[in-house]
């Protein structure tokens, strides 16, 4: 299921700002707040100016650079290229008159000494822009270098939703996927979910498998239950 995105108009403010000025950004936050989420909005936005590429940062420094240099670097004629040298193109890009690569870095959880050393290189070059997406259990030192090597840097913590944006998303599935939750209902399920957008996702998933189930009973398929009534009347799917 595709997120409606929702809420996050003050970080995405300081993001760009950030962004447009030369910083670079460290998003912290626990596990399903959002933060990849509220990265590929950004990239949206400033899709123009930006070149965002995702990098799952818990793989090792050799298969990073492999996916940036599929992303960035023209085609070998097939021809392998190691890590040593991939990283050396990719710091030496000729992109200029192209949007400026920005380089996210996901799920960084531990930072080995290889890791580190791959942010080190990237970002001596001075030519990229780079936002971090790190856990809250990523330990203080760690963090404390990682926001040394990509100095100047802004450091938000991504908190829960407010209760406008997590009323927002209910409505909006409300509305797409015909569940007809009242306004009562909504603002119970935002109570209930805390504006904890992993939960708001799971609530949403739960309510359309129940849909599902209703409207294709198990062990017939391709049939289904019309909506307000009740028993088996062997209408055939569309």
């Amino acid at each position: 299921m595709g997120v409606f995105f929702v809420g996050r108009e003050k970080e995405t403010r300081q993001i760009i700002k950030a962004l447009k000025r030369g910083d670079n950004i460290i998003l912290k936050g626990k596990y399903g707040i959002g933060r990849t989420s509220l990265c590929r909005h950004v990239a949206e936005i400033g899709r123009d100016r930006w070149n965002f590429i995702s990098l799952d940062f818990s793989q090792t420094p050799a298969k990073v650079c492999s996916h940036l240099a599929s992303n960035m670097l023209p085609k070998n004629n097939g021809k392998a290229m190691g890590y040593r040298h991939n990283r050396f193109r990719i710091a030496n890009l000729d992109f200029d008159g192209q949007r400026q690569p920005a380089f996210v870095l996901d799920d960084i959880g531990k930072l080995s000494p290889q890791k580190v050393e791959l942010i080190r290189y990237l970002a001596m070059a001075k030519r990229f822009r780079f936002v971090a997406v790190v856990e809250n259990f990523l330990k203080a030192d760690k963090l404390s270098l990682l926001r040394g090597w990509l100095h100047p840097a802004l450091l938000l913590n991504i908190a829960y939703l407010g209760e406008r944006p997590t009323r927002e998303f209910f409505r909006h599935y409300s509305r797409k996927h015909h569940f007809f939750w009242t306004e009562e209902e909504i603002s119970s399920l935002a109570e209930m979910s805390g504006g904890y957008p992993l939960g708001m996702k799971e609530v949403v998933t739960r309510r359309l498998g129940r849909q599902e189930a209703q409207e294709f009973p198990a062990g017939l398929p391709g049939w289904r239950i019309p909506k307000g009534r009740g028993g088996f009347s062997g209408q055939k799917a569309p």
